[in-house]
């Protein structure tokens, strides 16, 4: 028998109606596979399912785990959705079937490869996310829009969108991912929400930041308060990683 390679889109929902088609045809683990469909190689003798992407789906995935195998898990199982891995939907799918047959209690058994390695793509999601908290710098348009760009390694937007809009709910903004080519954009007084963009929708957004003078001005201050004496370059690439330096305008000249 052919082996079955379901294909999803690479998001939450795609990841989680995938799963859910899955699990419905109750094909043997041994003969299933998951994979992302901007991310895979053709192989002989495998038969390949293109999931369409749905809502109601993923949202009965989504409250399937929340009830059955609780909060805490559904939290892993999102960002770990939200990981750069290539084989992050076999590690959740696989970890949802021992979660659903040990219930709450599955979250802390670490000694376990399915919740380790769910646990370390979880892991790496909100560390990187936690940084771009901290590393995201603005410049703004001629239209008084705060535009900012990013490159992450996994898809970090959906995880900072609450922080950004809750400091700057009076603010037209959008924080631009460069690798997944996606778009957080919030208008004032309003909801922020992501959105897939075009390599050319994305250019013309960002060729819009014309932030000269902030930048030149956050320089300044960058290299005002800095005493040379102690300036240590190897703490702050421990710090301060070099990949997250490519839009932080301090350190360029």
């Amino acid at each position: 028998m052919n082996r079955i390679v379901y294909l999803c889109e690479d998001t939450p929902d795609g990841v989680f109606t995938a799963i859910y088609d899955a699990w419905a045809a109750g094909i043997p683990d041994d003969q299933l596979s998951i994979r992302m469909q901007n991310n895979y190689m053709m192989e002989f003798f495998t038969d390949y399912v293109e999931v369409q992407t749905d809502l109601e789906k993923a949202v009965k995935v989504a409250r399937s785990v929340s009830r059955k195998i609780g909060t805490d898990a559904y939290d892993m199982i999102y960002k770990a959705a939200l990981s750069c891995e290539e084989e992050k939907i076999d590690v959740i799918y696989r970890f949802l079937k021992l979660g659903f047959s040990y219930g709450h209690s599955v979250v802390a058994m670490h000694a376990d490869d399915r919740v380790c390695r769910l646990f370390e793509y979880s892991r790496a999601v909100t560390n990187e996310a936690h940084l771009f908290r901290e590393f995201v710098r603005f410049g703004e348009s001629d239209e008084g829009i705060l535009i900012s760009r990013i490159k992450p390694k996994n898809q970090v937007l959906p995880l900072i969108a609450y922080h950004f809009s809750d400091r700057f709910p009076e603010e037209d903004f959008v924080i631009l991912d460069e690798t997944h080519r996606m778009g957080l954009f919030h208008a004032k007084g309003r909801t922020a929400y992501l959105s897939p963009l075009t390599q050319e929708a994305f250019d013309n957004i960002w060729k819009h930041n014309q932030g000269q003078m902030y930048e030149d001005l956050w320089r300044t201050f960058f290299r005002t308060i800095a005493i040379q004496e102690r300036t240590n370059k190897q703490c702050q690439r421990n710090h301060c990683a070099l990949r997250y330096r490519d839009y932080m305008v301090e350190f360029h000249r």
